[in-house]
């Protein structure tokens, strides 16, 4: 966010500036008005990029304040904070929504109430571990077997639709190297077919989650392409 705020405002100077030798005759020659309305359009642009930056993190700014605030520092009033306290202001608002965001959408009982409506979906089926598994399109042949390695192409998603892992190409798993309820949903699936599985922290990362991206006792959501069982070779 700090970040796209400096680049707008560099480069819609950078664009004025570029403009100069070219219009400099036209600029000179503009009423006073005419000049006014550029730079309320130059930095306007800017300050609107970085307020809607702001707000799409999720903190709700008072605009008539906000504009009030600005035209008063525009006339050389103090300004309410240092350039770093205010900074940390919007951090620490930023972090304090977030962390409401994951409390309420990712509490137990909103987790739960998201495998019970995957369970819901006709044709879903849940497994005694707590597992919801659903048939997209079914594959043929048979299910991969204990040491077996797969072929897969895959999407993992949060209950509010966040995407938090993808394959961007087929990827080969050992299936029994990975968390309980993947190695469980895929020994579900055949060669060919596309599955949805759905599965209780219990069964992905926990009540400790991956920093960053999966949320404490997040519920995981995968759409799982079976592309191909590869045994391995028994050892003699």
């Amino acid at each position: 966010m700090m970040l796209k705020r400096h680049i707008a405002l560099s480069m819609a100077c950078a664009l004025a500036a570029s403009a100069m030798p070219a219009a400099a005759q036209a600029i000179a020659s503009s009423p006073a008005d005419s000049v006014t309305a550029a730079a309320a359009t130059v930095l306007g642009t800017a300050l609107k990029g970085s307020v809607d930056n702001i707000e799409r993190l999720g903190l709700s700014l008072d605009r008539p304040a906000l504009m009030k605030m600005l035209a008063d520092i525009v006339d050389g009033a103090p300004m309410p904070y240092s350039y770093d306290q205010a900074y940390a202001i919007i951090d620490r608002s930023v972090e304090a929504h977030q962390r409401a965001y994951v409390d309420s959408v990712f509490s137990p009982e909103a987790q739960q109430r998201f495998l019970d409506e995957a369970a819901a979906v006709p044709g879903a089926v849940r497994t005694p571990s707590g597992l919801v598994f659903q048939v997209i399109t079914e594959g043929e042949g048979v299910t991969p077997a204990k040491g077996d390695d797969v072929v897969v192409n895959y999407v993992g998603a949060l209950s509010d639709g966040s995407v938090f892992d993808r394959s961007e190409m087929p990827v080969t798993f050992d299936v029994d190297r990975l968390v309980p309820g993947f190695s469980e949903g895929l020994k579900m699936m055949k060669p060919g077919g596309t599955y949805r599985i759905v599965m209780p922290a219990s069964l992905g990362y926990g009540e400790r989650g991956v920093p960053g991206d999966i949320p404490p006792g997040a519920a995981l959501d995968f759409t799982i392409e079976l592309l191909q069982i590869v045994p391995k070779p028994s050892v003699q």
